[in-house]
């Protein structure tokens, strides 16, 4: 006889769902409306309260300068530069950066692997999974109704797959995620390298204001204190008004130059302050050599040389160079995402259901897949991943024109700064030597006060453009020794004392203050003109390069022994 179909339901012919049933799912519906509002309310904009703004600031003022050293003696060079090595937050910045770096290249490595997933599901129902069949012949029903599935199941399987194509472009990945660690490393070089050329020239500065703060408040006193009696001069008529307004505008603009001055001193130590990490206001003092030890030696390695080392060490060229090697990578993966990919995977498979005769299998499978639009795009990817790897070494070349121009420059400016310096020198002695004439020489007029407090302000500005002018050529210096890609440290910085680090600093840094022993005194026609130094190779380029083999970068005492090659 025909098949009679019952309702959907129940194989009984009732509804699935009971009024419990019902009811229950409504309450779940109640339930998962209620978390969707209470989700959507928690996405409104919550600004941080002034309690929390507050607790937070002071979090990170106390962390800001926890675990430091204190200063407890004058700062030399050295130290200074330990310090700025240490607790730089800049610095740590580029650290963390480089550290991150790494952790990324670690994490590239896992995506070489096959890829192994665990999937386990327990399911239950209150009613079999029955059914039964029709023949589309007689429409008859051919089969009474069965089920070949447990109400209680376990299924779980354990799949091992191997992607071909993304282990190569993991492959590829990997190698782009090894070149940006080595970019970090490189722009923490650079980080490191314009910090401690800003360290060498802020400590110069402050060395000049503990030096002359004194003096120049001093002159500032002096003059201010002549204004009223050349006041007095005009108003009684005792020089002719001409001389009387002439007068008080020397001393005027004497006045002016020094409260000038004097506001650079001021800013000078909190500079240096910033740069070492020292928290704002807190005194500290600077180790200031006598000014007979502020010498400056010029340069005497050759010039095709210091290019050689410049194009070999620069971080600027180093890391283009990373980048036109992540751009071949690049390529080698569009190449790679053009080819269809071959999958191989093995998983072992359990299920509970009792009515299966193997509760336990392996299945494996292969298959091979891909898109045919890749072949349409190929024409347009090659010539483009063609043109992006020639714009990377367009840079890097562009680049290395730019540095061997600013080595040019760095190099003109400290032996300019030297030859200013020396003139400096000159002038200040003579100008010392003019005020202590005139201080000793009996005066009671007022001319003889005015040429005195004029002759004091002037030795005052001339000693502190002494100062200046040796900041400067320690700044065109460490210019210099940056452009060339020179390095001051190769010690890790985190496990050093600050007095360790600064001699350690010590002994591979030329520190020009206390070891250079050119005087300049004489005259500087005897330096040698930037065409004689370019000429004097002394064989080939490849000696400035030894130095850098293995390590890949030079120190400053390395980079001296150049000039003996």
């Amino acid at each position: 006889m025909r098949y009679s179909r019952k309702p959907k339901g129940s194989a009984s012919g009732q509804p699935v769902l009971g009024r419990s049933g019902a009811r229950n799912l409504s309450r779940f519906m109640g339930v998962a409306a209620g978390a969707l509002l209470v989700a959507g309310c928690a996405l409104t904009p919550k600004p941080f309260t002034t309690e929390e703004r507050w607790a937070e600031a002071q979090s990170d003022k106390e962390e800001i300068f926890a675990d430091q050293e204190p200063v407890s003696r004058p700062l030399t060079l050295n130290e200074a530069f330990a310090r700025a090595l240490k607790y730089n937050l800049d610095g740590r910045v580029k650290a963390l950066e480089q550290a991150l770096s790494v952790n990324d290249l670690d994490l590239s490595r896992y995506d070489l692997l096959p890829k192994l997933a665990v999937d386990g599901l327990a399911s239950t129902r209150n009613r079999f999974d029955a059914s039964s069949s029709e023949s589309i012949q007689t429409r008859q029903q051919s089969l009474v109704p069965s089920t070949s599935s447990d109400l209680n199941r376990f299924t779980g399987d354990l799949t091992l797959s191997w992607n071909i194509l993304d282990f190569g472009v993991s492959y590829f990945s990997a190698r782009q995620e090894a070149d940006r660690v080595l970019i970090a490393q490189e722009e923490r070089r650079k980080a490191v390298q314009t910090l401690l050329q800003d360290v060498r020239r802020a400590y110069w500065r402050a060395a000049a204001a503990q030096r002359l703060t004194n003096d120049v408040k001093a002159a500032i006193r002096a003059a201010e204190g002549a204004l009223p009696s050349a006041r007095k001069v005009e108003t009684e008529g005792l020089k002719s008004p001409i001389d009387s307004l002439r007068y008080q505008k020397a001393l005027l603009d004497a006045i002016r130059q020094l409260e000038t001055n004097e506001q650079l001193l001021a800013i000078s130590k909190d500079e240096l302050a910033s740069l070492i990490n020292l928290p704002p206001g807190e005194p500290y003092s600077i180790a200031v050599p006598s000014e007979a030890s502020m010498r400056l030696e010029p340069m005497k390695i050759p010039v095709s040389q210091m290019e050689s080392t410049a194009l070999l060490l620069n971080p600027d060229i180093r890391d283009l160079s990373y980048e036109a090697r992540i751009s071949v990578a690049e390529t080698r993966k569009a190449l790679l995402k053009l080819l269809p990919g071959i999958s191989l995977s093995a998983d072992p498979n359990v299920d509970s259901n009792s009515f299966l005769v193997h509760h336990y299998w392996v299945a494996g499978a292969a298959r091979l897949n891909g898109y045919l639009s890749n072949l349409l795009t190929a024409p347009v990817v090659i010539p483009q991943r063609q043109n992006a790897e020639k714009l990377a070494v367009l840079k890097r070349q562009a680049m290395s024109m730019a540095i061997l121009a600013k080595l040019h420059i760095a190099y003109q400016q400290y032996f300019s700064s030297i030859k200013e310096y020396d003139r400096v020198k000159q002038l200040s002695s003579v100008d010392q030597r003019l005020y202590t004439q005139i201080a000793n020489r009996t005066a009671t007029d007022v001319q003889g006060d005015l040429e005195r407090i004029l002759a004091q302000a002037s030795a005052v500005d001339s000693k502190l453009r002494l100062f200046q002018s040796y900041a400067e050529a320690q700044e065109a210096l460490g210019r210099l020794y940056a452009t060339v890609g020179v390095d001051f440290l190769h010690e890790d910085v985190e496990t050093l004392s600050v007095a360790a680090l600064g001699d350690a600093i010590r002994r591979t840094n030329i520190d020009l203050s206390a070891k250079a022993n050119l005087d300049l005194s004489h005259d500087q026609e005897a330096q040698p003109s930037w065409s004689e130094t370019r000429d004097q190779s002394g064989g080939s380029p490849a000696r400035a390069t030894s130095f850098a083999e293995g390590e890949g970068s030079l120190s400053v005492a390395q980079f001296q022994q150049l000039a003996n090659q």
